[in-house]
C-alpha cells in the first residue's frame, strides 16, 4: 500500500491512520486509505476490530520529527475552543520498533 508523503514546516507527515496503543506505545498501525477495490465502511470496521485486539484504538497521523517516527493523536473539535487564543498540542506516542 502506498503512503503519500506531505511536507510541512517542521515535520514530514506520512499519513492518517488508526493505531493500537498499549502502555503509551503504538503497537500496530493501519492506514486510513483503503485499497481501491475495497469499500471504505467495511475496511474501517475490519481495521478497527483488528486493532482493538491489541490495544486502545486512536486516529491520527504518523509523522517524522527530526528523523524519528511518532504517532500524533488527532485532536477532536480543534476549531470549537471557547478560548480562541489557546493552542492545543496533540499527544504523541512512540512507535515500537
Amino acid at each position: 500500500m502506498m503512503i503519500v508523503v506531505e511536507k510541512s514546516v517542521d515535520r514530514i507527515e506520512t499519513g492518517r491512520c488508526w493505531a493500537a496503543v498499549n502502555d503509551d506505545y503504538v503497537v500496530a498501525v493501519v492506514s486510513m486509505r483503503p485499497p481501491r477495490d475495497v469499500e471504505m465502511d467495511t475496511y474501517r470496521t475490519h481495521a478497527i476490530e483488528a486493532l482493538q485486539v491489541l490495544g486502545s484504538v486512536l486516529s491520527g497521523d504518523v509523522v517524522d520529527i527530526d528523523g524519528k517516527k511518532v504517532f500524533c493523536k488527532r485532536l477532536s473539535h480543534k476549531n470549537r475552543s471557547k478560548n480562541s487564543q489557546a493552542i492545543r498540542a496533540p499527544k504523541m506516542y512512540q512507535l515500537l520498533e
